[in-house]
């Protein structure tokens, strides 16, 4: 046991608050290793002289922030790791046998070849030598006019005087919560939902609040009362192909949404990197059209382009803009040039709406694909999704399931990735559909994953009577 003891003499607020904040930084700055058993309440409580109840307070606290896990019979012990990344080279398209419907990522796409178009006409530019220093404010003004005239063909209002362009969505993310939260502060989100957010999250010592889903996303009434009873400061959401479900938030939901949010004065964190896999006629207004004066619209060149770019940008409110600069800068200093010129010519010269064209046609074959290898089976993903939420039969379970499909060559995302806090994993898997080149290997791993789910579970018996 650790004989760890904080000193909160010269912490604000609530004892339990500080002793949960403590417990942060420790572990943040390695005092605390991953593994160690923490002091018991009574020890603990002494060495502070607070009260047993304030250091059970603090331990709720903590371990709803994933600092610590507390075991039966055993203790309380600090989390093994805080954030986990799946490794982006692990690709593994190029071996026969292995089926990798893990990654989440847009298919190649026609990115290679414009590219070979672009990278000459780049450096015959008399003006070359601006893409190696760092952007000018003329740069960064014409790339704000430019990334705006995608957003408005995407339904948000043009706005470059409130367009900050960053490196990537998850570059804005993290720029958006430092700007409108503190640690312990609550953001409501989906109970499964994007891991990035659930790292950024555990960084910055945000608590997010998992609601309530059915077939299309976080329900109204979820949101309501959470947002009566937990006072949040904002709420996080992916109203297009919802990451990990792959579905769409309803128009009255995000109306809905919209009017709460300008009632109860909290922010909308709104995540629109999938927004360009809808059909024009398909797609719903985005909240940053419904209620710009609280919405931080986030979105990419990552998926609809190409993911190596590393380009992206968010609209905010003009309250939040210089807030949400420093964030940027703070995290990243300045978009890359280089990329950034790319995406902006690919945006002008039209290659930017013909990728999404290509990803919306291809990621609607590739979906048919799966429905039809799946046939029989739950499986959650709207028209256009790229990746899709695979309801397990009886009686496998997410953990097992991924085991025994990794045995067999073929890797899926388990449900505990997505899912907040102790709740237990719910019997899924999530199916990245863009990962593979060939449609023809997709046909192949999802008619084995069928085979699996068909035959079930090795049978095994226990030698503990």
């Amino acid at each position: 046991m650790t004989t760890w003891t904080p000193n909160i003499a010269q912490r604000s607020g609530p004892r339990y608050i500080a002793i949960a904040e403590a417990i942060a930084d420790a572990v943040a700055s390695g005092d605390l290793a991953p593994g160690a058993r923490m002091p018991t309440h009574r020890d603990l409580a002494t060495r502070l002289d607070v009260t047993v109840g304030t250091v059970t307070r603090a331990y709720a606290e903590a371990i709803r922030r994933d600092l610590i896990t507390g075991e039966v019979g055993r203790g309380t012990f600090v989390r093994g790791s805080l954030m986990t990344f799946t490794p982006l080279s692990n690709r593994h398209d190029t071996e026969p046998d292995v089926f990798d419907f893990a990654v989440n990522l847009p298919a190649d796409g026609i990115a290679a070849d414009r590219l070979r178009d672009t990278l000459p006409r780049m450096v015959a530019d008399p003006l070359l030598n601006t893409l190696v220093g760092y952007p000018n404010d003329a740069d960064l003004e014409h790339a704000r006019q430019g990334l705006a005239s995608f957003a408005e063909v995407h339904g948000v209002p043009m706005a470059p005087d409130r367009l900050i362009v960053n490196n990537g969505a998850q570059n804005g993310m993290l720029a958006a919560l430092l700007t409108i939260c503190r640690a312990g502060d609550i953001v409501l989100c989906d109970e499964l939902t994007y891991p990035g957010m659930k790292n950024l999250a555990r960084l910055l010592g945000v608590r997010l609040q998992g609601l309530a889903m059915d077939e299309h996303g976080m329900t109204i009434e979820a949101l309501e009362h959470a947002i009566r009873h937990h006072a949040p400061r904002a709420v996080y959401i992916v109203p297009n192909y919802q990451n990990p479900t792959g579905t769409i938030w309803p128009r009255d939901r995000r109306e809905a949404l919209a009017k709460l949010a300008l009632r109860h004065g909290i922010w909308i964190i709104e995540d629109d990197v999938y927004g360009f896999l809808a059909e024009d006629s398909e797609r719903l207004q985005p909240l940053a059209a419904l209620a710009a004066d609280r919405t931080i619209y986030l979105n990419s060149a990552a998926k609809c382009m190409a993911p190596g770019l590393r380009v992206g940008f968010m609209i905010g409110p003009a309250e939040l803009l210089p807030a949400l600069h420093a964030g940027v800068r703070l995290s990243t200093m300045t978009p890359a040039p280089l990329t950034l010129s790319v995406a902006i010519r690919w945006i002008e010269d039209g290659t930017a709406r013909e990728s999404c064209r290509w990803h919306r046609q291809e990621a609607r074959v590739r979906r048919n694909l799966a429905l039809q290898a799946l046939d029989g089976y739950t499986v959650y993903g709207d028209a256009g999704s790229y990746h899709l939420w695979l309801t397990l039969p009886e009686p496998w379970r997410s953990d097992e399931f991924t085991r025994a499909a990794r045995h067999r060559g073929i890797i899926v995302s388990a449900s505990d990735h997505f899912v907040l806090g102790r709740r237990p994993a719910p019997p899924a898997v999530r199916l990245g559909l863009g990962g593979s080149k060939s449609r023809d290997k997709i046909e192949e791993g999802l008619s084995r994953l069928a085979e699996m789910l068909k035959a079930g579970p090795v049978t095994t018996f226990s030698s503990i009577f």
